[in-house]
């Protein structure tokens, strides 16, 4: 008999997240709460807590674990799919190594269960129920604390040898020692395009003693973030919009060597700094087709996400469809 039901798992550094995804119809159906991830305290009480995540999303959902083809997990780090192992997840504690996840979910629920790298899922997730649903060739940023990214190709989601594929943030774009990324690698994307590269951009501005509305006390440079120096950008103050041209600049060339590399049909820009809008999109559509093969740029288009939090969700329930129906 058909399984009409997956889950998909959003595994972060505080906390992890289950839904329950009727497939056919490709809507959630029932959520767990916010369960904290316990990633800091190793990753046994991780997958115990993502198995009380899960469960919680069933009882949501009425329904128990034999009605489920499969449960897909998005985790933070370097993923070998076809292992259900984590290879490296740096922002866990002792930055896992080694780590086999998807067994003891499997065990504890009875369930195939299949791990996927978060941003790659995302991207699925867009590519599958999102706003590239339709297309065939996608590529995905997600700008936020990091920058991630995932590419498909001929429709199937481009993993690599190793499941390591699609680390686009991570692509480097600046010669030089300006800034570093999550992997301490100077010149890339994440190091001059995430969360703190911004708010370090802003505060060098203050310290030169420019005049904004980030220095009054509501912008206290101590605690200055995307979000506030986006409301600064959009009431005209100009150290705040040049922090974003200047952001929107380094994402532009990350833009073009994607188009150049893999010829996507669409280009999706998620995470929390996406929904800066137009004081973002407009300068970095303008730097990807400048630096961009004409006619290469031609064929692509640059849109914001559409699924917002639920993208890896989506995706590692797109993923538990896929490889449940394969295996």
């Amino acid at each position: 008999m058909a399984k009409n039901y997956v889950v998909g798992v959003d595994i972060g550094g505080t906390n992890c997240r289950a839904a329950v995804i009727d497939h056919s119809a490709g809507k959630i159906v029932a959520r767990s709460l916010n369960i904290p991830s316990r990633a800091m305290d190793g990753e046994e009480y991780t997958a115990q807590q993502v198995v009380e995540a899960v469960r919680q999303a069933l009882d949501n959902a009425n329904i128990t674990a034999d009605s489920l083809a499969g449960i897909g997990v998005a985790v933070p780090g370097h993923v070998v799919p076809k292992e259900g192992k984590i290879l490296w997840a740096p922002n866990f504690h002792g930055q896992w190594r080694g780590v086999f996840l998807a067994k003891p979910i499997s065990d504890a629920l009875k369930v195939p269960v299949f791990l996927g790298n978060d941003a790659n899922l995302a991207t699925l997730g867009e590519y599958t129920y999102g706003v590239g649903k339709g297309t065939n060739h996608l590529a995905m940023i997600t700008l936020g604390t990091g920058i991630g990214g995932g590419v498909i190709i001929d429709g199937k989601l481009l993993t690599g040898s190793n499941g390591g594929a699609g680390e686009l943030g991570h692509m480097i774009i600046a010669a030089s020692k300006t800034a570093r990324g999550g992997n301490t690698i100077y010149g890339t994307l994440e190091g001059l395009a995430q969360r703190d590269a911004i708010t370090e951009r802003a505060a060098r501005k203050i310290a030169e003693g420019r005049k904004t509305t980030l220095l009054t006390e509501k912008y206290d440079r101590v605690f200055l973030t995307p979000q506030l120096i986006c409301d600064a950008a959009l009431a005209g103050d100009a150290v705040a919009l040049e922090t974003f041209e200047e952001t929107a600049y380094f994402i532009g060339l990350g833009l073009a060597s994607v188009v150049a590399i893999f010829n996507p049909e669409m280009i999706v820009i998620g995470g929390g700094i996406a929904q800066a809008g137009a004081i973002l999109f407009d300068p970095m559509i303008r730097t990807t087709q400048a630096n961009s093969i004409g006619t290469l740029y031609e064929s692509v288009k640059i849109v914001p996400a559409s699924l917002g939090d639920n993208a890896g969700i989506m995706g590692a329930a797109a993923l538990a469809i896929l490889e449940s129906s394969n295996s």
